[in-house]
């Protein structure tokens, strides 16, 4: 009992400080080459300061806000409305393949991490965990830790975005597994899923984007 109840207060222990440290790496005071409304290197667009076709395509896109502002994912992209638009329709249609909740959710957290995407990390965490991906497989995705002891299915997605992201080379085992489990399309399908948002992830590391306090930055 003793000892259960140690390894209990450890863990707690080390959660609590996992927040404190992400809580204290949020507050901390943004370099001077961020715009302190969007916490990135440039500014939100504005639909007023917009052409009349791009103002169109501002109208379709998430994140716009009453006021005529575009945050969230493709803040950025939309310097050029229609590569924004364009990453918007590829996202809708990878979204739409043959993957179910579960895999695809657990396949943009392996590519929010990959490309360290905070933004989209923290939005589909929730999702993540609704879609059944276990706060185990989560951690290990987040702490880039080994796959030991996990689901062959969600090892299997894991390894094949490390090695596309990180390795930018895949072998022969991993596509494998990857197709037997979900077909050859659902192997394209998550090239696809995982890499519209990797590109929103690359836009953010150009940006320095950083979350807004509260809320963690994956480094």
């Amino acid at each position: 009992m003793f000892t259960r109840r140690r390894l209990f207060w450890s863990a707690a222990a080390l959660l609590t400080l996992g927040v404190v440290l992400a809580a204290a790496q949020s507050a901390a005071p943004l370099p001077s080459d961020l715009d302190p409304q969007s916490r990135a290197r440039l500014p939100y667009l504005q639909r007023k300061d917009m052409d009349e076709n791009a103002q169109k395509i501002f109208d379709v896109l998430p994140g716009r806000s009453k006021d005529g502002v575009l945050s969230g994912p493709l803040a950025f992209a939309a310097y050029n409305p229609p590569v924004a638009k364009a990453l918007f329709d590829l996202h809708n249609a990878a979204v739409a393949g043959t993957l179910d909740p579960h895999v695809r959710e657990l396949a943009i957290m392996v590519a929010c991490r990959e490309t360290n995407y905070s933004l989209e990390w923290n939005a589909h965490e929730a999702s993540a965990l609704k879609a059944g991906v276990d706060r185990k497989v989560i951690d290990v995705i987040r702490t880039r830790g080994p796959l030991t002891g996990l689901d062959e299915k969600d090892a299997a997605v894991i390894r094949f975005g490390r090695q596309m992201f990180g390795d930018r080379k895949m072998d022969a085992a991993t596509f494998a597994a990857v197709k037997r489990f979900f077909g050859p399309r659902g192997a394209m399908d998550m090239v696809a899923v995982m890499n519209t948002y990797a590109v929103s992830g690359f836009y953010a590391i150009a940006v320095d984007e950083h979350m807004a306090p509260g809320r963690p930055d994956l480094r």
